[in-house]
């Protein structure tokens, strides 16, 4: 640095040194002054601005006293034969006269600078200025011009980058401000070094001025860093090296930038304290392990331990206690989810937001003019402590709730939809409530263009209010033209069809929501969106329905192990928009050990076009049992009618021809009895009701189905039996993200005619992953004489799940679980008592390749001989 000091002040005592040696004597003339301002007093202004400039870049001038003794007080010399006289007596080489002019605010200064030998031409000099308050700067001008001609040898005559291998000269010149043609000045020539150091690519940087025959060229030569050859992570465990590469700029073959390198510190820290690693530190150094031109930066990363919020705190909340705040916050203490969350962690981003979630909060309990302070964060040696000041103020109730403007209905009926009532507190979230009950209601009448304004007036010192909701209803909207876009498969007509509004109906904003939902749960679209336009006039809108198209076909596979079963699988071809019809054709193949399962199926949702869904499968069953084997083959007709907005009627025809071959010699007489063909011809009649937001992850809703199967020789049966299942699943919301589900089942079968018995293969057994997940396929149940499960003619059972995001932005869900139950021989035995029963875990992931499940059950009561556990599994791949 010193030695930079030393060129610095070289070159600037040489530049001076340049002007001095060439520089001619200048006289500095009385200008000519056209304006309202006192001559002699403005003349002498002007010749005092231009010699002091003349000398601060170092030209020599005649003193202006000498000048004076020469010209009378006023007057101006005008002809150049005159001022190179008058020059000649002064004993200067040049003389400058002109004159100054004022036009309205305006000023200008005409100039000539004049050689008194003669021997070269006379230069014009020009400046103009806003104001008399700007003459300095005007003769600023004047000077610099002279100065190019005055001191010629001064003048840069080019700019030239020297050493720079990576680095664009050009890059290098855009930070120089010294430029060709004009006047070199050491002062510039100081600050283009610093500017060019700010680049920060450079370790050394140098200015050299040397003479040549069109004037001074300026040579800065630099010394680029070195490059860096790699980049290293060392230390780092709990965060990945590609994402701490992916987060600095500190990259490999680009030049070695100190301040980037203590940019990227900071940037690592960041990372780090997001993930609750506040001790963390982070060492950057620079090695040159072969080349002193090659580096390798190493970023040394001591971890240390997370650092949770300890204590979340409140000061002057008396209405709610300090626990009921906090359930509010999306900020939480340390807890024993912190193992497996990010609950406990301190992100300043959202606790700010935090403080605006509990404002709203004591605004939705009335209290209207309460405020939330900044939070006081302090540091501990086990971990963060947060203090958050509250100034409730005074609790409001509402008085009167009045309706105004516009009413479609009689006012009393309105307000028994509305949340906010007299004598209740004063709540924002029930005025928002308000106005979207308000808003739909005229919306489903046809007014799209409603609007809903609220009024509230506060009296603070009886601490109550009034709210009046004004409402302008608009024009009563028709359905204009209703376009279709994005579908480059599926067929308009199938988009249209589960459109519940169409061109020419009162529009209505709760059958465009049903409209969407349809749309989604067809499953044939990423995205669904109905964009509302203005029509033709201004009763009619528009509807574009806008849909993404996603992946409709799907190969599946499936499977299971157990130490006495090993493994089995399943596969499925299946494409649910047959050729953009909305039509489903699909193949399932089941492959195990004891067991073989073919069906091909065929299903059109819009039968003749009217909302009939119409079906058949053609299966192919093998299944081989302790004591025989079932082979059967049978074609199923299905039928269904959806009604109201989550239900439908199912009804089914059954033809199936079962064998029962291969009966051990030592099998019970009931499963001896079951050897040979029987066939089967029954009807299924079943309803089902199915209100979940999403096929695989839902949050809500519920999933009801009943059915009952009547298998009679009036059908052509072999057997007579009513085999009844009822099934009821419930998602809901329970707290943060976790979502609960609780299902019960329950199956009977009643033999109606005793002299034909109902097939074993009929029976209902448990196990698997859809049912008591500790157990295989079809291993509960009764048993015969010789100890194999046979089945029963009833059953019952009940799960409850607890499922909760691991990774919400892969879709990814854990899930915990209870399963309990058993099948009976006869109704008469069922006890729930006797459940058997299991819990685990798992992980479902909607991926990109369709549904996954994996999930593990523990036996909580095992029989001898039965596995402690067991995994299931589940997962797909579309195409």
């Amino acid at each position: 640095m010193r030695k930079l000091w030393v060129i610095l002040c070289l070159v600037g005592m040489s530049s001076v040194a340049w002007a001095q040696e060439s520089s001619p004597r200048v006289s500095v003339l009385p200008f000519a002054i056209h304006s309202r301002q006192d001559t002699v007093k403005t003349q002498k202004t002007v010749m005092e601005l231009l010699v002091r400039r003349l000398e601060a870049e170092g030209v020599k001038t005649v003193d202006p006293q000498d000048v004076e003794k020469s010209v009378r007080p006023g007057e101006a010399v005008q002809n150049e034969e005159q001022a190179r006289a008058l020059g000649r007596r002064l004993g200067a080489d040049y003389v400058v006269t002109g004159s100054l002019n004022e036009i309205g605010n305006s000023i200008s200064l005409d100039a000539r600078l004049v050689d008194v030998s003669a021997r070269k031409k006379t230069e014009a000099l020009f400046a103009e200025e806003k104001g008399m308050e700007n003459l300095a700067a005007a003769a600023n001008q004047i000077v610099q011009q002279m100065a190019v001609h005055l001191l010629a040898r001064a003048v840069i005559s080019e700019v030239v980058i020297q050493g720079n291998e990576r680095i664009e000269a050009e890059a290098i010149k855009s930070n120089v401000k010294s430029k060709k043609g004009e006047l070199l000045r050491s002062e510039q020539v100081a600050e283009d070094i610093k500017a060019i150091y700010k680049m920060g690519y450079f370790e050394k940087v140098d200015a050299n001025v040397t003479d040549t025959s069109t004037g001074k060229l300026l040579t800065f030569v630099v010394l680029e860093n070195p490059t860096i050859q790699e980049v290293r992570i060392k230390g780092n465990n709990k965060i990945k090296e590609k994402d701490i590469l992916a987060a600095i700029s500190t990259r490999q073959y680009t030049v070695l930038q100190k301040n980037v390198i203590a940019e990227d510190v900071q940037k690592i820290l960041k990372l780090y304290s997001q993930k609750g690693y506040f001790n963390a530190e982070v060492k950057p150094r620079t090695e040159f392990p072969k080349d002193p031109r090659k580096a390798t930066v190493v970023f040394d990363i001591d971890e240390n331990k997370k650092v949770y919020i300890q204590e979340i705190a409140f000061t002057g909340n008396k209405s709610f206690s300090s626990r009921k705040l906090r359930s509010t916050m999306q900020v939480k203490e340390k807890s024993l989810l912190s193992l497996v969350t990010d609950r406990g962690i301190l992100q300043k981003d959202i606790l700010e937001t935090d403080v605006d979630r509990l404002t709203v909060f004591y605004h939705d309990k009335g209290f209207m003019d309460a405020k939330v302070g900044t939070p006081e964060i302090t540091r501990r040696d086990d971990g963060f402590y947060i203090n958050i000041p509250v100034d409730e103020g005074e609790r409001y109730k509402v008085t009167s709730v009045k309706l105004q403007g516009d009413l479609i209905q009689d006012e009393a009926k309105i307000q028994e939809k509305l949340k906010s009532k007299p004598e209740e507190y004063f709540s924002r979230e029930k005025l928002r409530e308000d106005i979207d009950v308000l808003n739909k209601s005229y919306m489903n009448e046809g007014y799209a263009y409603v609007q809903v304004e609220p009024n509230v007036q506060r009296h603070s010192e009886e601490q109550t209010s009034d709210i009046t909701y004004n409402v302008k209803k608009g024009d009563l909207i028709h359905i204009g033209r209703i376009y279709v876009t994005g579908n480059t498969k599926t067929r308009d007509k199938v988009i249209r069809r589960e459109l519940q509004l169409a061109e020419g109906d009162t529009f209505s904003s709760e059958k465009m929501e049903q409209s969407i939902t349809k749309l989604k749960k067809l499953d044939f679209f990423e995205e669904v969106e109905i964009a509302p336009s203005k029509g033709d006039q201004a009763d009619i809108m528009n509807l574009t329905v806008k849909v993404k198209e996603k992946l409709t076909g799907a190969i599946s596979v499936g499977g299971g192990f157990a130490s006495d079963d090993g493994l089995f699988a399943s596969s499925e071809i299946i494409q649910r928009n047959l050729f953009g019809r909305g039509q489903t054709l699909g193949v399932k193949g089941y492959f195990g050990q004891d067991a073989q399962r073919y069906v091909a199926s065929f299903t059109e949702p819009w039968l003749f076009d009217r909302h009939i869904i119409a079906g058949i499968d053609v299966y192919n069953w093998l299944r081989e049992y302790n004591d025989f084997t079932k082979d059967a083959t049978g074609v199923r007709l299905r039928t269904g009618y959806p009604f109201g907005n989550y239900s439908r009627l199912n009804v089914y025809y059954t033809l199936e021809n079962a064998d029962v071959t291969d009966v051990d010699e030592d099998a019970s007489a009931y499963i001896k009895s079951q050897e040979g063909k029987l066939l089967k011809s029954s009807i299924t009649v079943g309803m089902e009701r199915d209100t979940t937001d999403h096929p695989f992850m839902p949050t809500r809703g519920s999933i009801n189905a009943v059915s009952s199967e009547f298998s009679s020789q009036y059908l052509g049966s072999d057997t007579d039996f009513i085999k009844s299942e009822v099934k009821s699943g419930w998602y809901f919301p329970i707290y943060w993200k976790l979502v609960g589900f609780v299902k019960g089942e329950f199956g009977y079968i009643d033999d109606t005619d005793p002299d034909k018995p109902v097939p074993v293969y009929e029976n209902f057994f448990l196990g698997g992953i859809n049912s008591l997940r500790a157990f295989k396929w079809g291993d509960v149940g009764p048993k015969d004489e010789q100890g194999e499960i046979i089945g029963g003619r009833t059953y019952g059972l009940a799960t409850v799940e607890m499922l909760f995001p691991l990774i919400e932005k892969l879709g990814i869900r854990g899930v915990g679980f209870f399963d309990a139950g058993n099948v009976y021989t006869d109704i008469e035995d069922f006890s729930v008592s006797d459940f058997r029963t299991d819990a685990g875990a798992g992980i479902r992931w909607s991926s990109p390749f369709g549904p996954l499940r994996i999930e593990w059950g523990y036996n909580l009561d095992p029989e001898p001989g039965e596995d402690r556990s067991r995994w299931q599994f589940s997962a797909g791949a579309f195409f």
